[in-house]
């Protein structure tokens, strides 16, 4: 329903100097905000400018650290992935620098990577891809990725054909080799369900080590009762990676470390 005024009703609406009925002009804002105090204007800029000047420093503060990452970052030359276990996110800058220095690593330009991204599908995606060279496991998972066909063989129990890059696991004794069957996409198609999938092949391809005797593994602190390590058929750095299995699986080899545990909370060397 339209409002009608009265002429006299009209005039004193023009009177009235209340801010409703205050023209609103880009120069009359100007003209108040000209005539606000320091403080008047402190609050004009918080309440109308300072979210978004904080938002534009956040961004061009975010892309100078990604800049700056670019630029300093070290190359990865060995991913190590380690799932299900727990190690004190304190003791990883320290476990990496130790593997680069047995390694030969340029310090700050070259290192070694411990990935604690442990679950299923941050895994399978490191390893498919070739990102990850190395995976610390149980044993559980070792035979759930080793169905997948995702890491190297040494010759398999029954006679079959092995991998160069992992011959060497023949060098250690059979308590400490690890098997797994591989199921094939047939084996996958002929089963209807995944509680059901068998492998047809029923051969047990030594796929890793066991590193249960490992002093160095002990020391990070781990909760894994049989932890195993395995390369990745992917790898792109097979002799590194094969370097640091013997390095882990040498007791003889020490390494100058001190980290917390995360069992006991302590240091150890």
């Amino acid at each position: 329903m339209a409002v009608h005024f009265s002429d006299e009703e009209k005039e004193k609406l023009k009177q009235d100097k209340a801010s409703i009925y205050e023209d609103h002009t880009d120069e009359a804002i100007k003209e108040e905000i000209k005539n606000l105090s320091w403080k008047g204007k402190l609050k004009q800029f918080q309440h109308y400018y300072l979210k978004g000047v904080i938002i534009a420093v956040v961004i061009i503060a975010m892309i100078g650290l990604q800049v700056y990452d670019a630029v300093t970052k070290a190359d990865v030359l060995l991913f190590i992935c380690v799932q299900g276990d727990v190690i004190d996110d304190d003791n990883v800058e320290k476990i990496q620098k130790a593997l680069n220095e047995y390694l030969g690593y340029q310090d700050g330009k070259e290192t070694v990577r411990l990935s604690l991204d442990g679950d299923d599908q941050q895994i399978q995606t490191f390893l498919y891809s070739g990102t990850a060279d190395l995976l610390i496991c149980s044993e559980e998972n070792l035979e759930k990725w080793g169905h997948a066909g995702y890491f190297y063989s040494e010759n398999g129990k029954d006679g079959a054909k092995g991998n160069e890059e992992v011959a060497f696991y023949s060098e250690y004794p059979e308590k400490y080799r690890r098997y797994t069957q591989y199921i094939s996409g047939e084996d996958v198609r002929s089963n209807t369900t995944d509680k059901n999938m068998k492998a047809s092949d029923k051969t047990q391809y030594f796929t890793g080590l066991s590193l249960k005797d490992s002093e160095k593994y002990k020391q990070l602190g781990g909760m894994l009762p049989d932890p195993v390590i395995a390369m990745s058929n992917e790898s792109k750095h097979p002799e590194d990676a094969e370097k640091i299995i013997r390095y882990l699986m040498d007791n003889s080899l020490k390494w100058n470390l001190k980290i917390k545990t995360a069992s006991d909370g302590q240091n150890t060397k």
